[in-house]
């Protein structure tokens, strides 16, 4: 549940609240605090502005703050509860953290390690909501943050068309650090991969901390990152949600679909590492492709046909090929493709955060 309240000036705070958080954090991280009382200090901190939860701001500045200067363990932790409370917005975070962890994988492995507990706690189990007051300040932030627009040769943000867009790009940078780590993007026909591009602040020295780790252990984490990133492009594409959201991008993007299955059938031929899981195959993986466009299919149309009344909100187009600024003029309301999807499920007492954290990130 969103909430504000009346903005206050506290003397010594030029830029209230956001200094006294990052004062608050940086006392979280050098005494670590439990994450739950820095999260009660946040919020008593947020309740004397005007700030809207789950706040945008607050997503941005916490990452920006975290990575790389202030990066440790806790700071996890921090993050974790943040998202887990709605302090800020879960998928927000996701999309922040996909620009500096993934390419910067292979330097703080155990950070992106992390990173994947979050995908799959966050994305793989998506909790739909577009009833927040910025809800569209959300989706356009991540927008921006990914360039969806862009990347995707958009006109206009619609939160919808972003909220699809957004797992599909988030499921198919996974598959490019696959492709990369096992030396296959040479046989990518585009020029450079689409989502591994080191943004501005990525340009900064290997930490110390790559030279802890023993040769062994460091392309051992690695090796299980990829065999982690694997399956969650599995779950993705199995997933009764996300599935369906895919589906979409396979119907309405057909060329970002195909260079993203060309991509699908070089791991399914070539990657090393899925050859050696015993509980995934590449006859999983072309299957899933090959079943993904129906995963929409009768149950939607049935609806649409049954004099289902549309609410307004975010719409994804549904009907033709529909690319560019070229949108098809049958739409469906983001809610009703994921309405069946939505069956009562729950979160898990105890974060993965939480649990693997031990590790020296």
């Amino acid at each position: 549940m969103a909430m504000a309240v009346p903005a206050q000036t506290i003397a010594g705070y030029d830029r209230f609240p956001w200094d006294a958080i990052l004062l608050q954090t940086n006392s979280a991280l050098m005494n670590n605090t439990d994450p739950n009382v820095w999260a009660s200090q946040i919020i008593s901190t947020l309740r004397s502005t005007a700030v809207t939860l789950p706040s945008v701001d607050l997503a941005h500045r916490l990452v920006s703050h975290l990575f790389w200067n202030h990066h440790s363990p806790i700071a996890w932790k921090l993050l974790d509860i943040a998202a887990s409370l709605n302090l800020l917005p879960p998928l927000l975070l996701v999309a922040l953290l996909s620009t500096r962890i993934v390419p910067m994988r292979k330097v703080y492995p155990q950070a992106y390690r992390l990173y994947l507990e979050l995908v799959k706690q966050y994305v793989l189990m998506l909790q739909f909501r577009n009833n927040s007051p910025n809800y569209e300040m959300i989706m356009e932030s991540i927008d921006n943050v990914l360039q969806l627009s862009q990347v995707y040769s958009h006109k206009v943000c619609e939160p919808g068309v972003a909220l699809v867009e957004f797992v599909f790009s988030i499921l198919w940078q996974l598959l490019e650090a696959i492709l990369d780590d096992e030396g296959l993007l040479d046989h990518v026909p585009e020029n450079k991969p689409r989502w591994l591009s080191r943004s501005h602040d990525m340009d900064i020295a290997e930490h110390d901390c790559i030279n802890e780790m023993k040769t062994e252990q460091k392309e051992g984490m690695q090796r299980k990152n990829t065999m982690i990133a694997i399956e969650i492009i599995v779950q993705l594409l199995q997933n009764k949600m996300t599935s369906r959201l895919l589906c979409l991008v396979h119907r309405n993007m057909p060329s970002y679909w195909g260079s993203f299955n060309h991509q699908m059938q070089l791991i399914a031929s070539k990657s090393s590492i899925l050859k050696n899981l015993k509980h995934i195959t590449a006859d999983t993986l072309l299957s899933l492709m090959e079943n993904i466009h129906g995963v929409v299919s009768c149950n939607t149309k049935s609806k649409l046909e049954s004099n289902v009344v549309i609410p307004a909100g975010s719409q994804i187009a549904f009907g033709g090929q529909c690319e560019g600024s070229s949108w098809s003029s049958i739409w469906l309301p983001i809610d009703l493709i994921l309405e069946d999807a939505l069956d009562g499920g729950h979160v898990a007492a105890l974060s993965a955060i939480e649990i693997i954290t031990g590790m020296n990130v």
